[in-house]
């Protein structure tokens, strides 16, 4: 943890009250976790804390989502002191409606991630970009520092930011701390063994189905083998029954392949294509490709998008900034 962002945050989270908890549009483990862990905690000791999803979450957490959690509408933002934005970037990114998003600047905001990346645009900001997951963050600030009573539901949602963020302890990202805050959570009774079967041993027969066929049908290969791609079409998630949000660890089924060093997976989004990104090596960049493609993420991990009606744009664009990164390394 970097030095007094702990102690830092403990303090202001201690000190304050009448708080809304909100983070990233399309959450992933991190987003989730963070949130629900926070949540638990500002409620059981007890703090004034609302937290909001603006639609219900991924089917793999939703036996995690803690009672009292708002889901839809956006709420009214002027009614919170302090509105605490988690693993998110950029305020652009948050999930609120538009008009919310345009009025969310003006807000008392407190911002606390660990994206590399981040726009430091709140009124205080808890960044620490050498923790694995935003749920370590958190997790240090109220264990250490804050000394707020940490429940069993409380910390397996924490760790479960952790568990996800570094793909089950395999990305790394996982650091001596990582495995010190896991402990840590561990012996504050985290359901460790139902957060590993339910994020990894436990997939709908359709999304199965939907794997094997993208996988037989759809991957597409260039650079000798080391970039590997395929394009999740809305035709595709319809025929399997899949969701577009419960497919957050498909881009794994690529990332896996022996030889691949940048796998990328592109999707149908609003007016034009997300495109999710994952490199096994820090020295190919695919943070720097996302910044160009409108994105942002972490060395390894990151997302983008363009926008445009032309998958085949979208994919002969990325394919030449991939190419770039591996031809000069």
């Amino acid at each position: 943890m970097a030095p007094n962002i702990s102690s830092e945050l403990g303090e202001f989270i201690r000190g304050n009250d009448n708080f809304l908890l909100l983070t990233h549009e399309k959450p992933d483990g991190d987003a989730l976790g963070s949130l629900f862990g926070l949540f638990t905690v500002l409620r059981e000791n007890g703090k004034k804390a609302d937290a909001f999803l603006p639609e219900q979450p991924p089917m793999r957490y939703a036996s995690f989502v803690p009672d009292g959690i708002m889901i839809g509408t956006s709420p009214e933002l002027g009614s919170y002191s302090w509105i605490l934005c988690l693993d998110t970037s950029l305020p652009d990114r948050l999930g609120v409606d538009k008009s919310a998003k345009e009025k969310i600047t003006s807000c008392p905001l407190v911002n606390i991630d660990h994206h590399p990346d981040n726009k430091l645009f709140g009124r205080a900001n808890f960044i620490n970009s050498e923790s694995a997951a935003t749920a370590e963050i958190i997790f240090r600030a109220l264990n250490d520092s804050c000394e707020m009573r940490i429940s069993r539901k409380a910390a397996t949602a924490l760790l479960i930011g952790i568990v996800m963020d570094t793909g089950g302890f395999r990305f790394d990202n996982t650091k001596t701390s990582t495995f010190n805050a896991a402990s840590d959570l561990l012996a504050l009774d985290a359901d460790y063994p139902r957060i590993i079967n339910t994020m990894f041993f436990s997939q709908p027969l359709g999304f199965v189905r939907m794997s094997a066929e993208l996988i037989l049908n759809h991957v597409r290969m260039a650079c000798s083998g080391r970039y590997a791609w395929m394009y999740l079409s809305d035709e595709i998630l319809k025929r399997h029954g899949v969701d577009k949000k419960d497919t957050e660890m498909l881009i794994d089924s690529l990332r896996q392949i022996e030889g691949v060093e940048i796998a990328v997976v592109f999707y149908r989004k609003d007016d034009g294509f997300k495109i999710s990104m994952r490199s096994k090596n820090k020295k190919y960049s695919v943070a720097k490709i996302a910044r160009i493609l409108n994105g942002g993420g972490h060395e390894l991990a990151a997302g983008g998008f363009m926008k445009t009606d032309n998958i085949s744009e979208v994919e002969n664009k990325v394919l030449s900034h991939v190419t770039g990164i591996l031809e000069e390394n």
